[in-house]
């Protein structure tokens, strides 16, 4: 990565982060590479590339459109913050859950919990 493109963000690990997410909520829509790409109008290269957090770019790190973020957040039909890593905090240098494995579980966890949560709530015609 370019030293200052990012600023004083780790952003490497953001990337890495949104990827997780990414995938996470996309397994547990039961969805493959493909079918998310189609339903949000990209190729499945570029979900692929977002799940790894890499790019063709100068840095190497995928660095997602605030535009591909919603297109994505619609087709997995969450909200968008459920694919930002750090979106309801105070910013720090490096993505907190990418500090250890553990904290990588815990937010898999957290949105498989809050996945599962609106499914109930829509099957029981709460929608």
């Amino acid at each position: 990565m370019l030293p200052n493109q990012h600023g004083s963000l780790e952003w490497d690990t953001y990337a890495f982060a949104f990827g997780h997410r990414l995938v996470t909520v996309r397994k547990a829509r039961g969805l493959s590479q493909e079918q998310l790409a189609e339903r949000c109008g990209l190729h499945r290269n570029a979900v692929s590339n977002l799940e790894r957090a890499a790019s063709n770019g100068a840095s190497g790190i995928a660095d997602p459109l605030m535009s591909t973020i919603y297109r994505l957040a619609e087709a997995l039909r969450v909200p968008p913050i459920y694919l930002m890593p750090g979106a309801s905090d105070r910013l720090e240098g490096r993505a907190v859950e990418q500090e250890t494995n553990a904290a990588l579980s815990d937010v898999e966890a957290e949105l498989l919990q809050l996945l599962a949560a609106e499914n109930e709530h829509s099957t029981n015609g709460d929608a």
